[in-house]
């Protein structure tokens, strides 16, 4: 039997012919794996060099956005100050016939959060006065100091600040601001100084979440640190930087930014010097390299982590796809949960517009429906997918796409896209050679919110969020110079500026708090907007003051109205933090190019046209015109006679009698402010107590007629009063109750022969503090009056709440009696309301017989006016009151 052959079983054959199948199979997969991972790495490594780019580029941006911020703040600080050391020196200036330099400076009340000191050095450098340490100030010889000898070797006339110092009053570190001024001769008189602590001028930095490797300085053209703050490894306070290669750079161009290496310690920081407009300062903000990159490189190296165990996993893929195709799939699963986990969305795009690779991030931020990840259309077609996922409903005509390279030639495209539902998404998309490309895509929408914040930093009002001074005076300008042209030479109203001030916003900040006066700010910025049409601009200056442009004037009476309707929703009352407040808005207004055809031109005359509001009592809104500047001028004038006059006890008391109707006898005397002027003569009470008020000179001469009022008192007789009014300011000071009891006590006066006078005004403005004051006055002994009352808004609810004991009808009600008119019956209403809530009665401005008949017969208790007596000095008052005693006897 012939031997058989050998052949090759049925399956094997068919396995090896299958063999170079698989064998292609597995090749293929094995350079696809290759790809994938070659993309995977190329897209880490170009993500990680664009945030590096980035990430300079931000920090370069910051870094200016920072100084611009940081140098807006030294401008206004020294604004500030510097208005300080001109009031100053004008009032040494006017007041050439005192050398008393220490009552000036105690009397200036230039004392703020940014000023800590006020000085004056006379023509030999000694100083001659100061508001720190012992007083009177001890004689001190400065003339050794810098900020002394640079205004003694020269004539200029300009504001010097000198570099940081330990004063030798205040032991302390401080930046010294100086200006010259002159003497009657008009030769050189001495140095007017202010202090600043140093810290103030970077204090702004603790507001402000700069970093803990951040650090600002205020750095002198001579290289002398000014000021410093902020993290580690920055400035001091006091270093000399003129030498170094820094500073030597920072000169050499306009507002550079660089970095610069610590020839100490080696480390690099990116600095940013800008130029401090018009004075010789630099401000300077400088950041620690490391940390401009320190999330880049975490996030680099967290990518790089997922980048290596997505390259162990498809390594050990492909090995195992060698052996099991079960094994291979089981690894790309796994590649596909790396990729799910990623931060950042990712597609692969082949040649053939095929989509092998996207993940759930890119799905989710590009608004797509879950079944795309599963099965993934080709790319030309996924738009039609676009805007049907759970974020968003709008149509794919709606919805950004992810865009193809164009250009082939271009390795790495950027865009960014806005989505419907305002987030921001940066898409990458890196061309690989084979023709294919990836795209990532990232949302930045914090990082772009973080960008805007910091534009509105230097744009924007932080109390109120409106713009600030620096937008408001740019758009103004530019207002300026398109209309300059247009209208040359043409007396036109074109356009207008609203300057705002918000009516004695001062004393509600002083007596109720700041957190309560930003507060009353906030509401009152809230009211302006909503009453001002949309096309005007509307800013906040500063401190009270808010400003409006009127871009486009119809008609002058469409801008009065508008002025009029402002003016109405302000002075309406406001409830903050549980306070009643009550305040008004004065507005000047300037017309362009009528007014000015530049900015200073215009402001000038908005701040004269509110200057003017203010002296005729606030509330209410002027138009310039050119008379302004000598009414100005002259309500200056009479405000500095005043202060004069007060300083040399110029002012006096006189008397007038209050008579008691029933017994005809006089029970006390009203004291009333008179200023006799050396030059103008009797100034009435109507024009200089406005001033008085305005100025806050109102609180030393209240101070001072409550004392002389309670001295002469206590020299009569036991059973007469003596009755003083009080201002608004006096009523809401926290500290009244001490000043009564301190005036008593030094006169010897008992405390039921005082009677305080308020006005029903003062009532209407804080009930609260206002009641409290008042009873602590009852709790004194002192008879609370309220004075002319039927002027202002006061109910029954007021008299009954408020510790009155007595109720003093007004004069211009008790004019009218004789005339038969409606006041008539208010004036017998007072005495039937005053009867049933046990309180006296006493009518002002009686002038004839039959007023004091008529008040004698409907029950008043007493009267006072010309028909009696006028206000008298104070020697005629033993001689009145002999007077009224012998007629009282003769009728007895």
């Amino acid at each position: 039997m012939p031997q058989s052959k050998t052949s090759i079983p049925r399956t094997m054959k068919l396995h090896l012919a299958q063999l170079p199948k698989l064998i292609a199979e597995r090749r293929s997969t094995a350079i696809f794996g290759v790809v994938i991972i070659a993309m995977l790495w190329g897209g880490i490594s170009l993500k990680y060099v664009q945030d590096i780019r980035n990430d300079e580029r931000e920090a370069e941006r910051t870094n200016r956005n920072f100084a611009m911020v940081f140098e807006e703040n030294v401008l206004r600080t020294i604004g500030e100050i510097d208005k300080s050391l001109l009031y100053l020196r004008r009032t040494i200036e006017t007041r050439q016939d005192t050398d008393d330099f220490h009552t000036i400076v105690n009397t200036a009340d230039l004392l703020s959060e940014i000023i800590v000191q006020v000085a004056v050095i006379d023509a030999s450098g000694i100083m001659r006065a100061s508001n720190a340490g012992p007083q009177p100030a001890p004689p001190i010889d400065l003339s050794d100091r810098e900020h002394f000898r640079v205004h003694l070797n020269s004539a200029e006339d300009r504001l010097f600040i000198s570099t940081p110092v330990v004063g030798r009053v205040s032991r302390q570190w401080s930046v010294q601001f100086t200006r010259r001024f002159l003497n009657s001769e008009g030769k050189f008189g001495g140095v007017v100084v202010t202090s600043l602590s140093p810290a103030h001028l970077t204090d702004f930095y603790n507001r402000i979440d700069f970093g803990s490797s951040t650090s600002i300085a205020l750095i002198g053209r001579d290289g002398l640190v000014r000021s410093a703050g902020g993290g580690s490894g920055g400035f001091e306070l006091g270093q000399d930087l003129s030498k170094t290669t820094m500073f030597q750079r920072a000169q050499s161009a306009a507002n550079p930014t660089f970095e610069d290496a610590d020839p100490a310690t080696g480390q690099t920081r990116l600095v940013t010097f800008r130029q401090v407009r018009g004075h010789p300062l630099f401000v300077a903000v400088s950041l620690d390299r490391n940390e401009i990159f320190r999330g880049s490189r975490a996030e680099f190296q967290l990518n790089c982590l997922a980048g290596l165990i997505l390259t162990l996993i498809m390594l050990a893929a492909m090995e195992r796809i060698l052996a099991s195709e079960a094994r291979a799939r089981q690894k790309a699963d796994q590649l596909q949960l790396t990729l799910e986990n990623m931060s950042q969305g990712i597609m692969l795009v082949t040649n053939d517009l095929q989509i092998p690779v996207i993940n759930s991030r890119c799905a989710e931020l590009l608004d797509l429906p879950p079944d795309v990840i599963k099965n993934p259309p080709r790319f030309d077609r996924l738009a039609e997918y676009q805007g049907t996922g759970s974020a968003s409903h709008k149509t794919a005509d709606q919805t950004p796409k992810p865009a193809k390279p164009e250009q082939p030639s271009a390795q790495i495209a950027v865009a960014e896209r806005t989505m419907p539902n305002g987030n921001m998404i940066e898409i990458r998309s890196s061309r690989l050679p084979d023709g294919s490309f990836v795209q990532t895509f990232t949302d930045i929408t914090q990082r772009r919110e973080a960008e805007a914040h910091v534009a509105r930093l230097a744009s924007e009002d932080p109390l109120t969020g409106l713009p600030n001074r620096r937008v408001f005076r740019a758009t103004l300008d530019d207002l300026c110079r398109r209309h300059r042209h247009r209208w040359a030479g043409a007396d036109r109203a074109a356009f207008a500026i609203l300057f705002l001030d918000v009516d004695r916003f001062k004393v509600i900040n002083d007596t109720l708090g700041h957190r309560v006066g930003d507060m009353l700010l906030q509401e009152v910025a809230k009211r302006l907007e909503s009453t001002l049409p949309g096309s005007n601009i509307l800013a906040r200056l500063g401190g009270d003051e808010f400003a409006v442009i009127v871009p486009d004037i119809t008609s002058l009476p469409d801008l009065e109205a508008m002025a009029k309707t402002i003016v109405e929703a302000v002075v309406q009352s406001y409830e903050i933090d549980g306070y009643q407040i009550r305040s008004s808005v004065s507005i000047g207004i300037a017309v362009g190019p009528r007014d000015g055809d530049d900015v200073d031109e215009l402001l000038m005359a908005a701040d004269l046209a509110l200057y003017a509001v203010k002296a005729d009592g606030r509330g209410a809104y002027k138009f310039y015109n050119r008379a302004m500047n000598s009414d100005l001028n002259d309500r200056r004038e009479l405000e500095m006679n005043l202060r004069d006059a007060i300083e040399r006890n110029e002012l006096e008391l006189h008397y007038q009698p209050v008579i008691d109707l029933n017994r005809n006898v006089i029970t006390g005397f009203e004291a009333l402010a008179r200023w006799n002027h050396p030059v103008k003569g009797m100034v009435p009470p109507a024009v200089f107590i406005p001033v008085a008020e305005d100025s806050g000179l109102i609180i030393p001469m209240g101070e001072w007629a409550l004392r002389e009022a309670c001295r002469q008192a206590a020299q009569w007789p036991n059973d007469l009063r003596i009755a003083v009014n009080l201002s608004p300011v006096q009523i809401l000071s926290p500290n009244l109750p001490d000043i009564v009891q301190r005036a008593l006590s030094e006169s010897g006066l008992a405390a039921n022969r005082l009677e305080i006078e308020i006005t029903e005004r003062i009532i209407m403005e804080d009930t609260e503090r206002t009641l409290s004051n008042l009873h602590k006055l009852k709790e004194i002994g002192v008879r609370i009056a309220m004075d002319d009352f039927g002027t202002g808004y006061s109910s029954l609810s007021y008299l009954r709440r408020f510790p009155f004991d007595k109720i003093k009808v007004d004069r211009t009600f008790v004019s009218d009696l004789a005339e038969g008119t409606e006041h008539i019956v208010i004036v017998q209403a007072v005495v039937s309301i005053a009867r049933a809530l046990g309180l006296t009665t006493t009518a002002e401005g009686v002038e004839i017989g039959f007023q004091r008949e008529y008040l004698t017969a409907l029950g008043y208790d007493e009267a006072q006016g010309y028909l009696f007596s006028p206000a008298v000095p104070i020697s005629k008052v033993p001689e009145l009151i002999a007077e009224w005693n012998s007629e009282a006897s003769i009728a007895a």
